[in-house]
């Protein structure tokens, strides 16, 4: 019998965030990753690693009827966000315990005390190669979705032609991220809106060498609608690189973030050219991630809520 299995919908070769998650924590868990059920009878832990946008409701039929058929001995349910959605609270009422990454308040409503906020750690790997910058030129980095459907577009938009004009030293590196099959429009779309010999705009790399380029820049670039959460991946890959990130703030952005990191609102109060103070407050960021949001302490929790769940 397997003893754990992680279910995601997508395997990690499909460029998915979540999938990428799934396959690390299946790696710290020592279980198996599986994206459905032919061929397991039971399992002692599933691990239902869930964006309910990505799932049809016979996928989520499925689920319910493997967990609640007697197959598995205890099943937690991992909410990188709450989507308020129906079928989402079934799972949550069958699950044993209910990861809640985003920090969503609502979904404490639902989950009641199965419930834990945790937080989603980097996934990736330290960098290996050590690359060296032949120019001294600080280097900001930023990687994902970069649509101009996205709200988040404008800013990323405003941040490069405000450092062009006031910061011509300052050199830019955008890596477009797409799902596989997907086209790769995101990338003409912001070369056609940033025309500059200081942007190098990219299609999707790996993870191994976004690590490795990470630890040549200066500073990321990690702009959200809500405001930076503790399920953003991308933010805390250069925070356990120890590099700070210019990013927004909302409602559930952790009060501690601001310590770290740079409010993308106000451009015109930052020192960019103050390398010294970038570079310590992601020496205080590097020190943050790895006492709060690294793979050891998310495994840990995980198993210390479980275990006074199924005990009480």
């Amino acid at each position: 019998m397997i003893k754990k299995l992680v279910y995601s919908k997508h395997s990690p070769n499909e460029r998915c965030g979540v999938a990428y998650f799934a396959q690390v924590l299946a790696t710290n868990l020592h279980a198996k990753l599986v994206h459905n059920f032919h061929g397991y009878s039971k399992c002692d832990e599933l691990i239902i690693n869930m964006d309910i946008f990505e799932l049809e409701e016979s996928e989520v039929s499925s689920l319910l009827t493997f967990i609640t058929t007697g197959h598995v001995k205890k099943t937690i349910l991992i909410m990188h966000d709450y989507r308020f959605s129906y079928l989402e609270d079934e799972l949550v009422k069958k699950c044993d315990i209910v990861l809640n990454l985003s920090g969503e308040p609502a979904l404490k409503q639902v989950a009641n005390e199965k419930m834990i906020e945790l937080f989603t750690p980097s996934f990736m790997q330290l960098p290996l190669l050590g690359f060296q910058k032949k120019l001294n030129r600080p280097v900001s980095l930023a990687f994902g979705f970069f649509s101009p459907r996205k709200k988040s577009f404008k800013m990323y938009i405003s941040f490069y032609e405000y450092m062009i004009a006031k910061y011509p030293d300052w050199y830019h590196i955008l890596v477009a991220s797409s799902h596989t099959g997907d086209d790769e429009t995101d990338t003409l779309y912001i070369s056609r809106f940033l025309e500059s010999n200081s942007i190098l705009v990219l299609n999707f790399l790996p993870n191994a060498l976004l690590s490795e380029l990470i630890s040549v820049s200066n500073l990321g670039v990690c702009f959200y609608p809500t405001g930076i959460m503790q399920n953003n991946a991308a933010p805390m890959a250069f925070f356990s690189q120890g590099k700070s990130v210019i990013t927004t703030y909302g409602e559930l952005t952790q009060p501690e973030f601001k310590k770290f990191t740079f409010d993308g609102t106000r451009l015109d109060i930052i020192d960019f050219s103050n390398l010294k103070k970038i570079s310590a407050l992601g020496a205080r960021a590097k020190k943050y991630y790895w006492r709060q949001f690294s793979w050891d302490v998310f495994i840990k929790r995980m198993h210390v809520h479980l275990a006074s769940v199924v005990s009480s």
